[in-house]
């Protein structure tokens, strides 16, 4: 746990988005032959978000980490470090974050970050999460007036016409982390829970992942549960958290994030979750009573007749007023800026936070919960407090942002997704882009004013 007088956290954060969107529901829905109510309502996604022409992980990393900058009145000599997580990298050996830092010197002066170390964190999902763990025990330890930059930044990308296709998206959000943070505080507990799964991988040389759906989703939750398992044990010897009888460590939790390959897949997190929360409590009783009792694998003598029996228990369960209450409450508020960006991989649970912070669903003392994932596979879980400071941090202007993007067609999106494109749909302006790659396949950007 970190110090109590000088608490580690978040301070503040910047989300980009690409000016250029997908409606699922529209063209695309019809073309793929796909219901529009199964997209948006189903899974959730109702835009996604497309990188233009002069787009890619490094640049949209360059840009929210320079929002970043300037919404808090940085110094390059202020920022120590600045770790990427990342699963979209540029190159196979150079750090993404060299990028950000030769991009943010085109605005800050040459050498002004030469101080500054960086790293790539590549664990699929979880990889700015590890990030800011990372960081988050530096600044512990750090006694200088210095802060740190967490990035993350991906391009969501899957084969046309394939079944992960609606659930792409691309943006970059940055977390300022420093001592005596505004918005959110560590507790300094970290639960987590690793195993070597092939759930989602991206061989090497390959622009697009391999999925195995079901799959996928099983080892999430399977993770996750175990994550949140690992941390109340940690919480609890740590006196953290010490439910009373009839309570739950989740009782003690305001808003629970989860990471959000799309939106729906919060409300099965969440089911999984206070299903293992709940058992052996008093209200489980009750909910047994409303929906029926819970199935036990023991009284099936086939495995496919226990998973169909368990499978519609999870659907009563997601219906049953104890869930929608404590979903609603705890968990749906943080998946709206998803519904219109997508799947940023990486970031997808630090929407989640921007999501509670713009519609202004924070209080000052009630603690988050944060459940990340990444495939292969592995969680963690980690608490905040938010802090008193919490009103002093601005809006981020990403809602209105979003509002203002523009709308492209499926022809334009394919040409784009399959790099046939090269002009870019709206020429850069005020941005980082990437203007070439030369014969040896180094990457050159520039701030195009």
């Amino acid at each position: 746990m970190f110090k109590s007088d000088s608490p580690v956290g978040i301070d503040d954060l910047s989300v980009y988005v690409p000016e250029l969107f997908v409606s699922t529901t529209g063209e695309f829905a019809v073309k793929r032959g796909i219901e529009p109510a199964k997209l948006a309502r189903g899974i959730g996604i109702e835009r996604m978000a497309i990188p233009d022409a002069h787009e890619d992980a490094a640049t949209m990393a360059a840009m929210s980490a320079l929002e970043l900058m300037r919404r808090s009145d940085l110094r390059p000599e202020q920022v120590g470090k600045i770790y990427v997580g990342t699963e979209s990298a540029v190159d196979e050996a150079k750090a993404i974050g060299t990028y950000v830092i030769g991009m943010l010197e085109k605005v800050y002066g040459p050498g002004s970050f030469q101080e500054c170390s960086t790293v790539e964190f590549k664990s699929a999902c979880i990889g700015t999460t590890y990030a800011l763990e990372n960081m988050s025990y530096w600044l512990a330890q750090e006694e200088q007036d210095q802060v740190g930059l967490v990035v993350a930044s991906d391009v969501a990308r899957y084969d046309l016409c394939s079944s992960g296709e609606y659930t792409q998206g691309a943006g970059s959000v940055s977390l300022l982390v420093r001592h005596r943070p505004r918005l959110l505080a560590f507790e300094g507990i970290f639960g987590a829970f690793t195993r070597d799964e092939n759930d989602f991988f991206r061989p090497i040389g390959e622009r697009t992942a391999v999925v195995n759906g079901k799959h996928s989703n099983d080892c999430y939750l399977m993770a996750v549960d175990g994550a949140f398992a690992s941390f109340e044990r940690k919480a609890r010897r740590g006196g953290l958290i010490d439910p009373g009888l009839g309570e739950c460590p989740t009782d003690y939790v305001q808003h629970i994030l989860f990471h959000l390959p799309y939106p729906r897949m919060a409300e099965y997190a969440a089911a999984s979750l206070f299903r293992q929360e709940w058992r052996g409590l008093s209200r489980w009783r009750e909910l047994e009573g409303e929906i029926g009792p819970e199935p036990r694998v023991e009284d099936y003598a086939d495995g496919g007749d226990y998973a169909r029996a368990d499978f519609e228990f999870r659907k009563k369960f997601t219906r049953s007023e104890l869930f929608m209450q404590a979903f609603r409450s705890k968990v749906e508020g943080s998946t709206s800026i998803s519904r219109q960006v997508g799947n940023i991989y990486t970031g997808s649970i630090y929407l989640g936070l921007a999501s509670l912070l713009e519609s202004g669903k924070l209080s000052p003392g009630e603690r988050a919960c944060f459940g990340s994932y990444g495939s292969g596979c592995s969680a963690l879980v980690f608490s905040a407090l938010v802090q008193p400071g919490l009103g002093s941090v601005p809006s981020t202007g990403i809602l209105e942002r979003l509002a203002a993007r523009r709308e492209i067609s499926l022809a334009e999106y394919e040409q784009l997704h399959e790099g046939r494109r090269k002009e870019s749909i709206i020429p850069p302006r005020e941005e980082f882009a990437l203007l070439r790659v030369d014969e040896q396949g180094y990457r050159h950007y520039d701030f195009v004013r």
